[in-house]
């Protein structure tokens, strides 16, 4: 994605501010160490890739600490992913309870569960840290309720894979600062964003985990906390609206 934008005459188009592409990187750069620097670095995760894609399954529209405790509740209620799987679908409804729209995500696992085990013969997806990025991604995009964020959420997190997830609060964060478009999707910025970061997963693992954790606490949705926010000098929101708004 890099090479290509690079010989993109008007990166407008592409779906950046600006058609400073070196320009645009080093602003990511920047944004990554100083939001590392407030919120510490982070590890990698622990969980392998079976249990990192049931946790991002769990995840969506839901608070980490509802996430936390609906994954571990199914591991404690069923003693392993093959009793996930092969469990009564309501009784794991019932063990994922506290999160959004259990009644889809149950059937939703368990689906993907037994995909899984009659393809590969097991219920475990360490393989895929083995494969090429391209070839791991596109396996584990095909299955129904896998999108680009929880592909690259399992092969980053899990696999130390240079892929970069986009959720609602990376890609809110990443338009106010100016490094996409205001129109971008968030399916549409992961290649966007990661075109403006070098090929390490440390480095893309830091972003992401930076600009969520900006997201989650400064940069929120509605009001965002710019009086307390340390990327004011280099933020289009900012100078855009927050400053006028001020002079007026």
């Amino acid at each position: 994605m890099k090479e290509r934008v690079k010989r993109v005459r008007n990166l407008a188009d592409y779906g950046y501010p600006s058609n400073d592409i070196a320009a645009l990187s080093e602003k990511a750069l920047e944004v990554t160490r100083r939001l590392t620097d407030l919120y510490g670095e982070l590890p990698f995760s622990s969980k392998d890739p079976m249990g990192m894609l049931v946790d991002i399954l769990l995840s969506h529209r839901t608070r980490d600490e509802q996430t936390a405790a609906a994954w571990d509740n199914l591991l404690k209620r069923f003693g392993s992913w093959e009793g996930v799987r092969d469990a009564p679908t309501t009784e794991v409804e019932e063990a994922i309870a506290n999160v959004n729209w259990p009644e889809v995500k149950a059937p939703r696992i368990q689906t993907i569960m037994h995909q899984i085990t009659e393809e590969r013969g097991e219920l475990n997806l360490n393989f895929l840290c083995d494969l090429p990025l391209e070839e791991a991604s596109a396996w584990l995009n095909r299955f129904e309720g896998v999108g680009p964020k929880t592909t690259a959420c399992v092969l980053l997190f899990s696999c130390e894979k240079p892929i970069l997830p986009v959720d609602v609060h990376v890609g809110r964060v990443s338009q106010r600062l100016g490094l996409i478009g205001k129109k971008v999707t968030n399916e549409a910025a992961h290649n966007l964003l990661q075109a403006l970061l070098p090929n390490n997963s440390r480095v893309i693992y830091d972003f992401h985990k930076a600009l969520l954790r900006h997201g989650q606490r400064i940069c929120v949705f509605e009001r965002p906390r710019c009086s307390k926010c340390a990327l004011t000098d280099i933020c289009d929101y900012y100078k855009s609206v927050v400053v006028p708004a001020k002079q007026i």
